[in-house]
């Protein structure tokens, strides 16, 4: 414990120094980064588009896709060097052996998934979803997100028909009946529910799941390039403080990168947090969603991992010290 309280300490000095001078040393660092181009990915399109990851010192390759599974997927390939991503993907990657080091979340909502249906398939209650086709995309927070909502509306996942699909699926597979339902994230949600001419009968509650995105490397190669790391979160922060304080331009900035129309990111801008930071929350978070995996038998062994050694809270502790909580302080402090 004296020994995280020295580097805590230490960490919040530099902090203070740097705060006096310009971040950047040296020449650009090469990044290649994965993410996605949803609206819960804000700091980044921001950071890109004010160019506050040049300004840091950071020569970015850019590489978007259209959720996090995919742009984690890039990293696992080799064609990354770290993703944007929600807890769902991490936890089946860290199931299957990959090692994965988490640098901070810069997304969190208990709002941002909700389930639709179609009113002419006859499903106008959560009840009314037994024994229907309702479409999800596997591995990811639309699966434990409908997981969840079933459980808590007294039935199981066993309990509907699944239809596995991608999230560009979706709209067209509802409308054209294919499917009863989708279990599908805000805004996408939103934009379906428009094109059912009145139709749509959404189910929501913000009490049974919150997602959390997070940025996400090889734990090689975060621990090889720790000041790239640095500077990538500095340029977050410093997006992150630009939505706090220029709200509008913000959103005008997400809406653009993510083809969204500015009402809709209106509507679900207040429902989330755009922060960077490291807390007991997130590692909770994981443990859950392993348990969830095992019990519907998701991954053929499920061994629960230390989730303390998927975090690495250097970089976020040299940039943001006061957004590393004192359990995440307990990982692995490798000098």
């Amino acid at each position: 414990m004296l020994r995280v309280t020295l580097i805590l300490i230490l960490c919040l000095c530099i902090a203070g120094c740097q705060s006096q001078v310009q971040h950047q040393t040296g020449p650009p660092l090469p990044l290649r980064l994965a993410y996605s181009t949803q609206h819960d990915c804000g700091l980044v399109h921001i950071a890109l588009a004010r160019g506050f990851m040049r300004d840091e010192g950071v020569s970015v390759e850019t590489h978007p896709f259209g959720y996090g599974k995919a742009a984690l997927q890039a990293v696992l390939e080799g064609k990354a060097d770290v993703a944007t991503v929600a807890q769902t993907p991490v936890v089946f990657a860290t199931l299957q052996g990959q090692r994965l080091s988490l640098l901070a979340s810069i997304f969190t909502s208990n709002k941002n998934h909700a389930i639709l249906a179609d009113r002419k398939s006859g499903v106008a209650r959560p009840s009314d979803l037994k024994g229907r086709r309702v479409g999800f995309t596997a591995g990811t927070t639309t699966h434990m997100f409908l997981s969840s909502f079933l459980t808590a509306n007294g039935l199981s996942i066993e309990d509907v028909v699944l239809v596995p699909l991608l999230p560009e699926q979706m709209q067209d597979a509802l409308l054209a009946g294919r499917v009863d339902a989708v279990s599908t994230w805000v805004p996408n949600e939103k934009i379906i529910a428009g094109s059912l001419s009145g139709r749509g009968v959404i189910f929501e509650d913000p009490y049974i799941y919150t997602e959390t995105f997070v940025i996400a490397g090889q734990t090689q190669y975060v621990a090889s390039n720790q000041e790239a790391m640095r500077r990538l979160l500095r340029a977050l922060v410093r997006a992150e403080k630009f939505a706090a304080a220029h709200p509008k331009e913000a959103q005008s900035i997400v809406a653009a990168a993510s083809k969204l129309p500015p009402a809709v990111l209106s509507e679900c801008w207040g429902e989330s947090e755009r922060k960077l930071g490291l807390d007991h929350a997130l590692l909770i978070a994981l443990e859950d969603e392993t348990r969830w995996a095992g019990a519907l038998r998701l991954v053929r062994e499920v061994r629960m991992p230390n989730y303390l050694e998927s975090v690495d809270p250097r970089p976020l502790l040299a940039v943001k010290p006061e957004a590393v909580g004192q359990q995440v302080l307990k990982s692995d402090l490798r000098p």
